[in-house]
């Protein structure tokens, strides 16, 4: 015991002594974890600047009720605790295995990146992202949009009247413009990163898959990325996509607005053989009887040839939305 250590009385010195020792062990645990985390002081200081919160102040929080989840990160319900909005929070799990940290990371950095960046009525809004006292997670603080996802309006009244099809998509089409305006491709363009308010308006959401591109890199991705049923035929062979890819899942999720149904899903329900179909040369799926004009853009969006599908602004210079 070191000088000055003073013992109250009825106290045992040995469970003080334990705890300061447990205290240092995990001191030294978080120590670790932050050098895998942050493997030089430049990463852990660019991400401490990316993290800064887009309005110049921080937003205290209380997490809520789980409201998503997907494969990598849950979606909580939180309350701004100084004003009562009610936000979205992303939550980014950390895995334990030193491997997988990194690559984690970066994930993640990436979409916050990207997140921070868009400023769009059509798309979700970002405030800040906190990386926990634990080091075990990273909290990104979204718009909460309470309508829930298009997902969700599909599965409770199936398929869509034209004339929601026609807000629904105009507005998707807005925020899919923006995006390529500002070199970013979706890349997982599907109902369920669809946000739908309650007074109808659209924000498109989960950039985890997105790319953007820079000025010195060409506008073309190799990776395979997406949700199989609305993922573009070049991404599937990984031949290379680009902007269009994302013209492919709007012509996908038009197909399901107007069935009520995902495409390729009348063939099977098994991943791996929906992208087999995507992936042979001349197959397209069944498109719906609909409206003529709306049948049209549909069969534009999923031609093959990603060089010959239409760009957000010809889309919305269609007979389809003039009328």
């Amino acid at each position: 015991m070191g000088t000055g250590c003073i013992y109250k009385i009825g106290h045992n010195p040995n469970t003080q002594t334990e705890g300061i020792n447990l205290e240092k062990t995990n001191v030294i645990k978080l120590n670790l974890r932050k050098k895998q985390i942050f493997q030089t002081q430049f990463s852990e200081a660019s991400f401490m600047e990316l993290t800064t919160p887009r309005s110049g102040t921080h937003i205290k929080w209380r997490r809520g009720d789980l409201i998503g989840e997907g494969a990598y990160a849950k979606v909580y319900q939180c309350l701004n605790i100084i004003t009562g909005e009610l936000l979205a929070l992303k939550t980014f799990y950390i895995s334990e295995n030193p491997r997988k940290i990194e690559r984690e990371f970066q994930q993640m950095r990436k979409e916050i990146r990207v997140l921070k960046t868009l400023n769009h009525e059509n798309v979700v809004h970002y405030y800040q992202a906190d990386l926990s006292e634990d080091l075990k997670s990273v909290d990104i603080l979204l718009e909460y949009v309470p309508g829930g996802s298009l997902k969700s309006i599909l599965i409770k009244y199936k398929s869509l009247e034209i004339s929601v099809i026609k807000n629904y998509s105009r507005q998707l089409l807005r925020g899919l413009n923006y995006l390529h305006d500002n070199k970013i491709i979706h890349r997982d363009l599907k109902p369920a990163n669809v946000l739908i308010s309650p007074t109808g308006m659209l924000k498109l959401t989960d950039f985890g898959s997105s790319k953007q591109f820079d000025d010195l890199e060409s506008n073309l991705s190799k990776s395979l990325k997406g949700s199989p049923y609305w993922m573009a035929p070049e991404v599937v062979r990984m031949e290379g996509h680009s902007f269009s890819a994302d013209i492919w899942s709007f012509g996908c999720i038009l197909i399901e607005m107007v069935s009520g149904k995902p495409p390729w899903s009348n063939y099977s329900n098994d991943s791996k053989a929906v992208m087999e179909l995507i992936s042979k040369e001349g197959l397209l799926p069944d498109i719906p009887s609909t409206e003529p004009l709306l049948q049209e853009i549909i069969t534009h969006c999923v031609n093959r040839n990603p060089n010959e599908r239409p760009s957000p602004p010809e889309l919305l210079e269609s007979e389809f939305f003039k009328n």
